[in-house]
């Protein structure tokens, strides 16, 4: 058996902005996209060999090519079927490549035997084996946070080193994109900040922490990094992105985000600038329907002038999560116990991709940055 365990970065959105709507009814966007260190942990294994049917503790039929999907997660409102990102993940590789570099799993599925096994073209069993995925959750579900296509990333990355396909950032995107929106950054962040993955990516000029996204937000270009400590703070509602999309179409937009000067604050860390042009425009109907992320934006903002810092809050991708920019880690955890007082799913983050690391307790959980 071959097992790789991976983080899975949730993303904040330093700029959102809806640029049209396209015929199809997707809408496109100009965005700032920026990793975080707040993180799941994506562990896949993968055992070669003939699966058949009632093997015990099965989750999923073999496919033709004789492989099978399992997949746990460790919260009991998260579903674990093939409605799950990261299933969907392991469902596109069998579909696109059948099995490990080498094998012939997809040649080799025939005809299915009686007792369910696979078989090929002589009558033996299939090349085929079990790939099991366990998900343990720490980004809050349903909040803006690319959580979902974080796992799925996650998953495409896992089974491109455990089948040693030796895919390029830009090959994973493109499965990704067939996924999901999100899938595609949180594949380049990945690439670029988990250690596992440094050996495979280290010259991909794709790998990067932080893009511009246009297009229906899968169009990607590289970008220097923010260095900042991030507090998150998640209302307990779950808002549905298609929802928040389609209610746009109805409002008005009087403010948009100057994404290039963004883009030049980032590069100088420039929390003056940053306050004034970071603009999520989804906001415009966002705070409209959910009043309680009115609230926590405001108590936030509140507390940022409090403590003397820029005024750099806003709701991430479609909400409800509300963060705030940080220079200092003390003032980010003064800012995240207030806020945890009101919303328990309340973090203190770091963004990944630059030099200035450093070391937080969060819940009693060491947590490197």
């Amino acid at each position: 058996m071959k097992k790789i365990q991976l983080h899975a970065y949730a993303k904040i959105n330093l700029t959102l902005d809806v640029t049209g709507k396209r015929p199809n009814g997707y809408h496109d966007v100009e965005m700032i996209m920026q990793q975080i260190s707040l993180c799941d942990e994506v562990t896949v294994s993968w055992e070669a060999g003939s699966v058949r049917r009632g093997k015990p503790g099965q989750t999923a039929e073999p496919d033709p090519t004789g492989i099978q999907i399992q997949l746990t997660v460790s919260r009991p409102d998260l579903p674990a079927d093939s409605s799950n990102l990261a299933w969907k993940a392991a469902e596109e590789m069998i579909a696109e490549f059948g099995g490990p570099a080498g094998g012939n799993a997809k040649a080799a599925a025939g005809t299915e035997a009686a007792d369910g096994s696979s078989k090929d073209a002589a009558g033996t069993d299939a090349a085929g084996g079990v790939l099991t995925i366990d998900i343990q959750k720490q980004i809050p579900m349903a909040a803006g946070l690319a959580g979902g296509s974080s796992n799925c990333a996650a998953v495409l990355h896992a089974i491109n080193q455990l089948w040693e396909l030796n895919l390029s950032v830009k090959e994973l995107c493109r499965i990704g994109a067939r996924l999901g929106s999100d899938v595609p950054f949180c594949i380049m962040g990945q690439a670029a900040a988990e250690k596992a993955l440094q050996g495979s990516f280290a010259d991909d000029p794709d790998a990067c922490h932080c893009a511009l996204a246009t297009g229906t937000g899968t169009d990607l270009k590289p970008l220097t990094g923010l260095d900042s400590f991030i507090v998150l703070s998640k209302p307990a509602i779950g808002v549905s992105t298609a929802e928040v999309y389609r209610g746009i179409d109805n409002e008005g937009i009087p403010r948009h985000p100057d994404n290039n000067a963004v883009i030049s604050a980032i590069f100088e860390n420039n929390y003056k600038v940053l306050e004034e042009k970071m603009v999520n425009v989804l906001e415009n109907f966002a705070l409209k329907r959910y009043p309680i992320i009115v609230y926590t934006k405001n108590i936030m903002s509140d507390l940022c002038q409090s403590a003397g810092i820029s005024n750099c809050v806003m709701m991430s991708g479609s909400g409800p999560t509300v963060f705030c920019l940080c220079e200092e880690l003390s003032k980010a955890q003064q800012i995240c116990e207030v806020m945890k007082s009101r919303n328990p799913e309340s973090f203190v983050a770091k963004t990944t991709g630059q030099d200035r690391h450093r070391d937080v307790t969060r819940e009693g959980k060491h947590v490197e940055f």
